[in-house]
């Protein structure tokens, strides 16, 4: 389906829970990997259920991670009035 399609990444969307089968083949497409976003699966089944109880968390698309950038060092501010234990 995918392949056809030429797309990196499916969605199946259906009326009822996925067999077995479906899980299996799903699981077999593997990950869809691009530099700097976490990986996501390439085929991935939803069913109407849980696309109207998670809406855009049902479906898994690739974000950006949060080590893609080096974190500054925090400074502090040593000008800074200190607090009185009362």
């Amino acid at each position: 389906m995918i392949e056809r399609e030429g797309a990196e990444i499916g969605i199946f969307l259906t009326l009822t829970e996925p067999t077995k089968p479906m899980v299996a083949e799903a699981a077999a497409a593997g990950q869809y990997e691009e530099a700097g976003f976490s990986p996501v699966p390439r085929l991935q089944i939803v069913s109407i259920e849980e696309a109207l109880a998670l809406r855009d968390r049902a479906v898994r698309l690739p974000a950006r991670r949060d080590d893609a950038f080096k974190k500054a060092a925090r400074e502090q501010d040593t000008r800074a009035q200190g607090k009185l234990d009362l």
